[in-house]
Formats: C-alpha cells, structure tokens, sequence
C-alpha cells in the first residue's frame, strides 16, 4: 500500500525533530493525491510547519484499524482552493505493524469453562476479547490453570443464541482491572468460530461502500474534489519551479551573429587569474601606503 492510498480519516501521528529536539504531532488524512496524502493542517503560534527532513509517520488506518508506520520525505503546507492543508509525501511502501499480531475484538460475554479431560467440573468465566488466533478468560479464583492446560469454553452468542464450543490452550497470565485473565490460542479452528471474528470485525469497521468520505464540498463528488485539489498542487509545483532563463528567439535565423551573445577570446581559468593577480597587487599597494605613513 502506498501512502496516498491511506483511508479518509485516519489517524496521523508525526514524530519530528526542529532544531534537534523531538515533537509528537497529530493530525487526521483528508484523501490521498498522486503527489502523497493531504492532511489536515497543522499550526505552531499561527504559522503552518513545514518539515523537509524526514520524519516517522504512523498512521492507524481506519479501513482496517491497523497500524502502519513509514518514513516521509517532506511534510509541506498546500494551498488549495478548499483551504491550506499539508501534504505528506514518501516513497515508502506502507506494511503493517507487526503483521504476525491478530487484531481483537472486545467481547465481555459470560460462558463457562472446564480444565482437561474433567469436562463436567464447569466454572463461570467471561470471554473478555475474541482474535483468529485466540481468545482471553477472566476466570474465577477458584480455578486451578497451568500454563499449557486444555481449556474448553462454551458460551451463547447472537440473535438465536448459538452455542458456540471452542478447546483451547493456556499460554499466558495477565490481569483485568484486578482480576485474574488467561490467554488461549485455539486449538480447535472451526467455521463457527471464523464466522463470529468475522461478525465482530463487521461491527467494528464500517464496509468500504458504506463508508463516509470526507467532503470538503458537499456540492460535488470526491472524485471531483480530488481532481481539483491535483490540478491546485500541479499550480504550485510548476510555480515553484526555477527559470532556466531559456531565450526565446523569434528572427528567421537564430544563428545570426547579431543575435549571438559575446564569446570572450580568454578562457574562463585565464579570466579568474587575471581577477586574482589584480587583487594581490591591490593588497601590496594597501600595504606600501601604512609603510610610509
């Protein structure tokens, strides 16, 4: 993914330095443009910051709610006929962090619990978040878990109440606002299971046709906006751009000597040697003046 390709609306944190010292900047994509992704401007005491060294980007994308980090090239203001936004420009392909991480989902639904093979000894827990490679429990006190034990949870989930039933292994400890929680990866995968990340994941994200982009005119399209804004940016570029001092010759015959500029019989080296000799005796001359004074 590149970073013009970052969804609407993501958060955008910017890790800087100005005069060697380190700032934390936060700001929020508007869309991307072939020249990088606009963002919402970003002020210091009234003035718009512009960094042309490179800065650590990260970014959490709200298409998919991971989060990716890159480095920029430059961040510049922009001045479009929306109003001033900043431009974030890089080269880098964007790849999310630590990919081999399954994102939760938060659940907090009561279900029960048995250790082993000991699967009428049942115990009330709460499944706190749910993950393709796992889920976590917060268990009573009164629950005997090893690290590497089988766990079996079953709990109800849904508008028809399916019994979900899910073998599972302990591999962690850790604490829930006080109360003791255990970390299980899955040992048995199944369809009912996939199908319920999936739902959740639903939930949380909303699907790339219904989501909202934002408008900087609701009066047009944002397909619209983004050719504008494009056409905005190509203004200040070619702008920005330095004269070449290129003449444009309009006589019949460019090669006429007239229109020809001077060409000097010295060489430029003869030219510059000539400048420093002249210097040299202006000096001696400075010095046999104090001599006689």
């Amino acid at each position: 993914m590149n970073v013009k390709d970052i969804s609407n609306g993501s958060e955008i944190k910017i890790h800087a330095y100005i005069g060697g010292h380190s700032i934390v900047l936060m700001t929020m994509a508007v869309f991307g443009v072939s020249a990088g992704l606009l963002v919402k401007p970003m002020e210091y005491f009234g003035k718009y910051m512009q960094f042309l060294e490179p800065s650590k980007i990260e970014v959490k994308n709200k298409r998919d709610g991971r989060v990716y980090k890159f480095m920029s090239t430059t961040i510049t203001p922009v001045k479009t006929r929306y109003g001033n936004f900043h431009l974030i420009r890089s080269e880098d392909k964007l790849e999310p962090e630590n990919t081999r991480k399954a994102e939760r989902f938060g659940f907090a639904k009561m279900g029960v619990v048995s250790v082993g093979d000991n699967t009428l000894d049942l115990h009330n827990c709460i499944i706190h978040d749910i993950s393709m490679r796992g889920l976590s429990l917060i268990l009573d006190n009164d629950i005997k878990v090893k690290i590497g034990d089988r766990l079996n949870v079953s709990f109800r989930y849904g508008p028809m109440f399916h019994n979900y039933q899910i073998s599972t292994v302990a591999v962690r400890y850790f604490n829930v606002q006080g109360k003791r929680a255990v970390g299980c990866s899955i040992a048995n995968m199944n369809v009912d299971y996939i199908t319920l990340v999936a739902t959740k994941r639903n939930e949380k994200y909303t699907p790339l046709d219904q989501e909202p982009d934002i408008t900087l005119n609701p009066e047009i399209s944002q397909r619209q906006q983004i050719q504008e804004v494009e056409e905005d940016l190509a203004s200040q570029l070619i702008s920005e751009r330095p004269s070449t001092g290129a003449k444009t010759i309009t006589d019949e015959n460019p090669f006429a000597l007239d229109k020809l500029e001077h060409i000097s019989d010295k060489t430029l080296r003869q030219k510059h040697k000539e400048e420093r000799q002249a210097k040299q005796a202006k000096e001696i001359e400075n010095l046999l003046d104090l001599r006689d004074i």
